[in-house]
């Protein structure tokens, strides 16, 4: 049992198990659990979310992918957590196997959704969030909401309420103006996907090296060809439309959407099982200048620094060699907090 080992020794045996069979099972893994519905759990009446589960355990970890993502952004760290305790990967409405959203994607129903999802039968507590980029935002506003609901948090360069106006004040206001220039401009790409998905076009083969499909291809053959099935359906590419929005788009107050809708002034998490992953290499942000992306980055970090100091035991670490997607740069320094949280909350 878990109780009876230390984190570190469980991180040996679970990273020793990844690496004896990511040959041979990990692509068989995407294709048998993100690749066709599991189990659906009705969430608004008839409305249902996809969830993907293994292992089993007392305690149960839930992962939220960030915008665009899907469960497979897991890949390299459920199954490797799924031995050590139960560990589940859900899709967002419009996203995966779940229904069609039928509200704007925005925090405010994604955590409605998330809360219905934790108090139904399928899930069993305590549950600690695991949380990247977007999905980051969501799992903290719905601690700082449920604080009940969450034994303990990892988040995995987690999105923040109000980094959109803490970068472009780091980075200057004609830099600002540029990237407002290009959310906006990602707007109107992503109408022209919803329309291309709606009319069905983008299932033929006139549009195969479209920007609204997998493109460049995913080295991994089963995560292409899931991201492309996705791609594909309106209902996704609706919601990603939606979640961009609510996420990236400010109106005159410098705030999104869903900076509205997150977190309350001098809520704080107490003394919560909380890792925060930073990226230890910067990201290339089209139409920023080498000295402007370094003044992103550092607003960047101070922003998860804040999130960090929501619990009094909080704490955010830079990992090297990582980009944006550290659970797949680096699975080991994912796996690693996440069985340490399990077993602080387990003792």
């Amino acid at each position: 049992m878990l109780k009876a080992l230390s984190w570190a020794v469980l991180l040996a045996a679970t990273l020793t198990a990844s690496a004896e069979s990511v040959a041979s099972d990990r692509p068989t893994f995407v294709a048998t659990n993100y690749g066709r519905p599991r189990t659906l759990v009705a969430v608004d009446g008839p409305r249902r979310l996809n969830l993907v589960c293994v292992g089993r355990g007392n305690t149960t970890v839930v992962f939220l992918s960030g915008l665009g993502g899907g469960t497979f952004d897991w890949r390299k760290v459920q199954p490797a957590i799924g031995r050590a305790t139960r560990a589940c990967a859900y899709d967002r409405v419009g996203y995966g196997f779940s229904d069609p959203a039928t509200a704007p994607s925005d925090v405010s129903g994604t955590i409605a959704d998330l809360h219905a999802l934790l108090h139904s039968k399928a899930i069993t507590a305590p549950v600690i969030l695991v949380g990247h980029s977007l999905g980051g935002l969501y799992a903290t506003s719905y601690a700082l909401r449920y604080p009940r609901d969450v034994a303990g948090m990892v988040l995995v360069e987690p999105a923040f309420s109000g980094q959109a106006g803490e970068i472009a004040r780091a980075v200057g206001p004609a830099a600002a103006g540029r990237m407002e220039a290009m959310n906006r401009q990602t707007i109107v790409v992503l109408d022209r996907c919803v329309a291309l998905a709606v009319s069905g076009r983008l299932s033929l083969p006139a549009e195969h090296a479209s920007e609204c499909l997998d493109n460049p291809a995913d080295p991994d053959s089963d995560v292409h060809r899931e991201r492309n099935r996705e791609a594909k359906r309106a209902a996704f590419q609706l919601a990603l439309r939606s979640e961009y929005e609510m996420a990236n788009i400010t109106g005159a107050d410098g705030l999104t959407r869903d900076d509205h809708q997150t977190g309350s002034a001098g809520v704080t998490l107490g003394a919560m099982p909380l890792a925060i992953l930073t990226r230890g290499e910067s990201e290339a942000l089209s139409g920023l200048s080498a000295d402007e992306i370094a003044k992103a980055e550092l607003a960047w970090r101070a922003g998860h620094d804040r999130l960090a100091r929501l619990s009094t035991v909080g704490t955010n670490t830079i990992v090297p060699r990582a980009r944006h997607f550290v659970q797949l740069d680096r699975p080991d320094a994912v796996i690693a907090p996440i069985l340490r949280v399990v077993s602080e909350v387990q003792h």
